[in-house]
C-alpha cells in the first residue's frame, strides 16, 4: 500500500529577498511569497490534490506557506524536526559570507552538521507516515535546504538541484521507503 507525501519549501520571505542567511532565524513571507504560495495552492487544486494530514515546520514562515496552501481551513502538526538547518554565527548575515560561496568547504562548528539535519527530517517523515493510513496524502511544508539534503539522501536523487520558493516535491512510500515522483515550481515565474 502506499503513502503519497509532497514536501513543499516555504514561499518567498524578506530574508531571501535581502539574501541573508535565514536557518533558524525567522522572516516573515513578502508579498512575492504570498503570490508564489498562493501559486502553489492553486497548482494543487487544478491537479485535484486533497490532503488527508498535514504537517509543518514550527517557523512562522512554514506555517503560514501551509495555512494558505490549505485556505486555512485544515488542522495540521507542527513538528520540530522539521525546522531549517541551523547556520550557526552565520545567521542573519549576508549569504556570500557563508565559507562555501568562497572555495572554502569547512564547516564552521556552529553551524549544524549535515549529518543531524538530515537525521532530524528522516525523524519527522518517520512521524508523518506513522500518523497516516494506507492510501493517505500528506503535505509536509519546510525548508529549502532540509528538503533538498533529505531529497537527495533518502530517494538517491542525488542531482536533485533543490527546492525554489514554493515548489514541490512529490513522494511516494511503500514500506515506508521513499520513491522520487517528480518536482514541480508552479511559483517560478511569480514576481
Amino acid at each position: 500500500m502506499t503513502k503519497t507525501v509532497y514536501l513543499v519549501r516555504h514561499g518567498q520571505t524578506y530574508f531571501n529577498f535581502y539574501h541573508k542567511v535565514q536557518g533558524r532565524c525567522d522572516s516573515p513571507l513578502n508579498e512575492t511569497g504570498i503570490r508564489q504560495v498562493e501559486a502553489t495552492r492553486d497548482y494543487f487544486k487544478e491537479q485535484g490534490i486533497k490532503f488527508d494530514l498535514a504537517f509543518s515546520s514550527t517557523q512562522e514562515r512554514a506555517s503560514d506557506t501551509l495555512e494558505i496552501i490549505t485556505d486555512h481551513k485544515m488542522d495540521y502538526t507542527r513538528l520540530k524536526d522539521l525546522r531549517e538547518k541551523s547556520y550557526g554565527i552565520f545567521e542573519g548575515r549576508d549569504e556570500f559570507l557563508l565559507p562555501w560561496n568562497h572555495h572554502d568547504d569547512r564547516v564552521d562548528p556552529t553551524m549544524e552538521p549535515n549529518e543531524e539535519v538530515v537525521g532530524r527530517m528522516k525523524r519527522a517523515i518517520v512521524e508523518v507516515l506513522g500518523a497516516m493510513s494506507d492510501e493517505q496524502t500528506a503535505l509536509v511544508v519546510g525548508h529549502g535546504d532540509i528538503l533538498a539534503q533529505y531529497v537527495r539522501d533518502a530517494t538517491g536523487e542525488k542531482n536533485f538541484g533543490g527546492f525554489g520558493n514554493a515548489s514541490v516535491v512529490k513522494l511516494t512510500f511503500e514500506k515506508d521507503q521513499p520513491k522520487f515522483e517528480g518536482y514541480v515550481w508552479p511559483a517560478e515565474n511569480v514576481r
